[in-house]
């Protein structure tokens, strides 16, 4: 069982971020090792000076990223996710290669899911050319994949994906890892199945992008 913890949430502008963050940062004041029961809502509103219904939000977001384990009847728990779910202060540190792996591996996983959540949305043709047109292309295809990714993502109604998935984006970013991989995809082919939902296709894509690693070791 682990006592403490040198992962972080880093501190972004959007409310329920900051509350994620003031409850991370008040496990690893408390030390609270893993299967503590943390305080009720109502006691970490008042300890923390936040609403009820921010702390609620910032709960239900450490749930998603497996920071905290509710069980019924009993309370909420402090739990242990895998490190990479959480990026810690990363530039002060170099990652092996089999790391930056887990890293990339949820990446591209939820670059897919962005992807499969915004075709879900059922928005016209004209409107799927209106969001993507603004897109600026660099012929750089991680950069253009970056920007496209980010730019859909943000029109979800799922503000944790676009959390998880920037965190992961920053951590290979960190370390150069992009430049490690060959790529012999073109970014226009994913727009353009994007753009004609071809779902089967961008399953495909996003396949080979999976396996960009492994052509490299």
């Amino acid at each position: 069982m682990k006592s403490s913890r040198d992962y972080k949430v880093q501190t972004p502008p959007k409310m329920y971020q900051q509350v994620i963050t003031q409850l991370v940062e008040y496990i690893e004041s408390e030390q609270l090792p893993e299967g503590s029961k943390i305080h009720t809502e109502r006691d970490l509103s008042e300890l923390l000076g936040v609403s009820r219904p921010s702390i609620r939000e910032g709960i239900r977001g450490l749930k998603l990223l497996g920071y905290l384990d509710s069980r019924q009847g009993e309370g909420t728990f402090v739990s242990n996710p895998p490190p990479f779910l959480i990026p810690s202060e990363l530039s002060k540190q170099r990652l092996d290669r089999v790391s930056l792996q887990n890293y990339y591996e949820v990446f591209i996983m939820c670059s897919k899911q962005i992807v499969t959540l915004s075709l879900s949305l059922d928005l016209s043709n004209k409107e799927l050319n209106e969001s993507t047109s603004i897109i600026k292309h660099t012929d750089d295809f991680w950069s253009d994949f970056r920007n496209w990714i980010e730019h859909i993502a943000i029109h979800l109604n799922n503000p944790f994906f676009l959390s998880l998935w920037k965190n992961n984006y920053d951590v290979l970013e960190e370390h150069d890892y992009f430049s490690t991989l060959k790529l012999n995809l073109q970014f226009n082919v994913f727009l353009e199945c994007y753009l004609e939902r071809n779902e089967p296709r961008l399953n495909e894509l996003f396949q080979k992008l999976s396996e960009l690693d492994s052509i490299n070791s």
